[in-house]
């Protein structure tokens, strides 16, 4: 599997996929919880902070600046591994779904919106629907409607299929 890597902050990257995963929904996984049995041998107690698997990348995320390095070789040589992925439906929030949340708006969404001197926050998640807040120049953009319907809520609906709509408030 060819594998495209965006570093993100000292101890964050992100590995993207040449082609999706047959796979659906995300999967978060930390040293005290994991949702996913692939995502196991890239688990370090000593290195790995988090993880979450998506169909279209891998986020990384370590302990110390000095392990990424570390942690994108483990992951790399898994993900190499893995010839077909098992399809997994996530259905319903979970105990961690803020979480893995927060991440995508992080990475997915929110770099969009700074190009402009905007940004985004989770607000909450009640009966499948997201609130979030446009931050910065975005709180005022004649466009902002369409931003959240073509961008937000077309990323999160994506990787959380269970999420019926995203709204602003």
């Amino acid at each position: 599997m060819k594998l495209e890597l965006k570093k993100i902050s000292e101890t964050e990257a992100l590995l993207y996929f040449s082609q999706p995963l047959l796979l659906v929904g995300s999967f978060l996984a930390t040293k005290k919880n994991t949702e996913y049995s692939l995502l196991l041998p890239i688990i370090s107690e000593e290195m790995t902070k988090r993880l979450l698997l998506t169909a279209d990348f891998l986020y990384l995320e370590c302990y110390q600046k000095q392990q990424l390095d570390d942690l994108i070789l483990i992951a790399s040589a898994e993900l190499d591994d893995w010839s077909t992925v098992s399809l997994k439906q996530e259905e319903m929030l979970s105990d961690d779904t803020e979480e893995k949340i927060d991440i995508i708006l992080r990475v997915v969404v929110a770099p969009f919106l700074q190009r402009d001197g905007g940004d985004i926050q989770r607000v909450k998640i009640q009966d499948n629907i997201l609130s979030v807040r446009f931050l910065g120049k975005c709180q005022s953009c004649p466009y902002a409607q369409r931003t959240l319907k073509e961008c937000v809520e077309k990323n999160i609906i994506h990787y959380f299929p269970y999420i019926r709509g995203v709204v602003l408030v």
